[in-house]
């Protein structure tokens, strides 16, 4: 595999944006950037080498941080995988249209990212974009929630929130492989693999066109499945915790796959990407490493929304830097239309800003003023270095993660003019919000719906090896 993403870059955005809503068809990709969005799903904090972990390197995605940034205060907008993808999506919090809770796993004709919504795919297409989503959608089963109603030209992946990483013998309309609406033959080794195989692939047929990519891998989501040439190459610790490493080896070398398709169509300079995970390792601390934060997935605890997240612009973003002001998954849309050239993005205003300006030293504040958070009974807020967080079984708490990136110490008590601040912050954030969609537990009995539910395999498939 080369290496050639691996060396380091510098230099400073380029004055000016480009602004090519109706650009000639003739225009080659490299005059306007592609943009590449990476997704990985439930790792812990430190799962990855460049978040500290010694356990074994993951140098494909440390090199995304190495020729870019990472994003030490990165963050995603819920702490479940549906919620956080709607985020990510749309570029606004997703409990602005009701999208707080992941969606179950059966068929509806409800259940979905809210039609009223405009997705990242919907701009970058109206740009004249290529659109391509690949792996985990999550974001509703009906044909009026499939990708290629939301913006996307392409699809290759499955709409379920989870499924086996090696082909399925009985697969259902929500877990199958889909190319587009349609069942793809499931004869690949392992979807993580599988997946980076099909995203260099829509690359190399869209080198002549500038292309944005959503590519969700599944990886590292339960069910525990990997390689056994994987595991042979982890050594010297617990059978879980191999079998994690080994799944995370597979994600790395997937990102490889896809950042060497960019070398090789000679795109790496003209490509923005993102890396990020979809929320909080899962807990199942025998397999994920979520240190120091405190708290797991579905929790406002910093382990629940604090994740690994980094950028790269080879020539744009200068390379190296640790990039220090808290961010946020919803600042991917803005950043992408920004690139493109948009400058309206369609639907609703975004709640995310582009980050181009403060990732290339051009705007020295801090993107945000405050980042909010609600899942359920549970809320947060963080303002500067100061974090708000109450939750059901420990109540409101106050905490300056400058010094306590673990939560330890509640500093409520003795900084009650900081807490008053992040509360009443919280509290107009929080009135901008609608109540949280009550999805449906089941399908309407339409013929299509019951068509579904009647070839549906079990949806939760934990160890359906070959």
């Amino acid at each position: 595999m080369k290496n050639a993403h691996l060396r380091s870059v510098t230099g400073l955005l380029a004055a000016g944006m480009l602004f090519l809503f109706s650009p000639p068809a003739e225009t080659r990709a490299a005059e306007r950037p592609n943009v590449l969005v990476i997704v990985s799903d439930d790792a812990g904090y430190a799962d990855f080498s460049m978040q500290g972990t010694k356990d074994f390197p993951t140098p494909h995605i440390d090199s995304i941080a190495a020729n870019g940034a990472r994003c030490a205060n990165g963050y995603v907008s819920a702490p479940v995988c549906s919620p956080s993808r709607a985020g990510i999506l749309t570029g606004r919090y997703q409990e602005r249209f009701g999208h707080e809770q992941n969606i179950p796993p059966s068929y509806s004709e409800v259940n979905g990212l809210p039609l009223s919504e405009k997705t990242i795919a919907d701009g970058m297409k109206g740009a004249g974009y290529r659109t391509i989503a690949l792996g985990k959608w999550h974001l509703g089963y009906a044909p009026k929630f499939h990708p290629l109603a939301r913006g996307f030209d392409d699809f290759y992946g499955f709409l379920q929130g989870q499924r086996s990483y090696f082909p399925l013998k009985r697969p259902g309309p929500l877990n199958r492989m889909l190319r587009d609406r349609e069942p793809a033959p499931e004869k690949f080794a392992y979807t993580t693999d599988e997946l980076a195989a099909q995203a260099a692939a829509y690359i190399r047929q869209n080198r002549e066109h500038p292309f944005f990519m959503y590519l969700a891998f599944n990886a590292v989501h339960a069910p525990f499945q990997a390689l056994d040439s994987d595991r042979a190459k982890v050594q010297g610790m617990t059978k879980e915790r191999t079998t994690m490493c080994a799944m995370i080896r597979a994600l790395d070398r997937g990102v490889g796959v896809v950042l060497d398709a960019l070398d090789q169509q000679k795109l790496t300079d003209h490509t923005l990407v993102f890396f990020v995970n979809d929320n909080g390792g899962a807990h199942f601390p025998a397999y994920y490493n979520n240190r120091p934060l405190h708290g797991y997935k579905g929790s406002t605890w910093e382990g629940g929304i604090r994740v690994p997240f980094a950028v790269q612009w080879p020539g744009k973003i200068p390379a190296g830097q640790v990039f220090q002001p808290p961010v946020i998954s919803l600042d991917i849309m803005p950043t992408a239309l920004a690139v493109a050239g948009v400058t309206n993005a369609p639907g609703h205003p975004l709640d995310g800003v582009n980050l181009l300006p403060y990732l290339a030293g051009q705007n020295s504040t801090a993107p945000h003023a405050g980042l909010f958070w609600r899942y359920g009974k549970n809320y947060a807020a963080r303002m500067g270095d100061w974090k708000l967080t109450c939750t059901d079984d420990s109540g409101v708490k106050l905490f300056n993660l400058a010094t306590d990136i673990g939560e330890t110490q509640d500093l409520s008590a003795t900084q009650p003019a900081q807490l008053q601040a992040l509360s009443t912050a919280y509290a107009q954030w929080n009135a901008g919000n609608v109540p949280a969609i009550k999805w449906e537990s089941k399908g309407k009995n339409t013929e299509e719906a019951s068509a579904a539910a009647a070839t549906m395999t079990l949806a939760y498939q934990m160890d359906d090896d070959p």
